[in-house]
């Protein structure tokens, strides 16, 4: 079996399910697949890093956010990670005069910067979080299918039964999909820290 575009993927949908008369309704399974897919799904390649520049205090978030990984801004020569918290412990333990960024929140689509930026004073800095896959309803193909073709399968799978109200062939596939996602966010995380060498005396 092979899946590498979006015309196979959707050929294997209807060949699994054994049904042809579904054609009209791919997209739709495709787009619900890819939004289960963007909720639950945390790989390599979701990852995007972006170079910024932030002349203000709030930050509209990029269209296609997911999930912050890390963000730093580059002061006296050092790039410097930020640290994330809750709007509460922003509010609580960071300065809202304006300065040197320490620390950062999400909220209402933006990142909120304490302390402020002053617009006279940007940073330079660098953004790394998980995107939206990019869809394959305008696309041949992306990183996600390319990698984890079985993941956009049984996703699929998921949405074509839901829509025949079939139980036990939903059940299969979401267990299959769960299955997929476990262990590709796994071996995600998996090799991405080294650990420190331990001394044998």
């Amino acid at each position: 079996m092979t899946i590498a575009t979006y015309t196979e993927l959707k050929s294997e949908v209807a060949d699994f399910a054994h049904r042809t008369d579904l054609t009209a309704k791919m997209d739709t399974f495709c787009l619900l697949a890819e939004a289960l897919i963007n909720k639950d799904l945390r790989v390599k390649e979701m990852e995007k890093r972006e170079a910024q520049s932030f002349d203000a205090t709030f930050y509209d978030l990029p269209t296609d956010y997911l999930e912050m990984r890390a963000l730093e801004i580059e002061y006296h020569g050092r790039r410097n990670p930020l640290r994330q918290v809750s709007a509460q412990i922003l509010d609580s333990s960071y300065s809202t005069a304006t300065g040197v960024p320490r620390a950062y929140t999400i909220a209402a689509g933006e990142i909120e910067f304490r302390p402020g930026i002053d617009v006279a004073e940007p940073y330079v800095g660098e953004l790394t979080y998980y995107a939206k896959v990019a869809t394959l309803t305008g696309n041949a193909t992306n990183t996600v299918l390319t990698g984890y073709p079985m993941i956009y399968l049984s996703a699929m799978l998921i949405q074509l039964y839901l829509f025949l109200q079939d139980d036990t062939e939903l059940a299969k596939w979401a267990e299959a999909y769960n299955s997929q996602v476990d262990q590709a966010n796994k071996s995600n995380n998996k090799g991405r820290y080294i650990l420190p060498a331990i001394q044998v005396c």
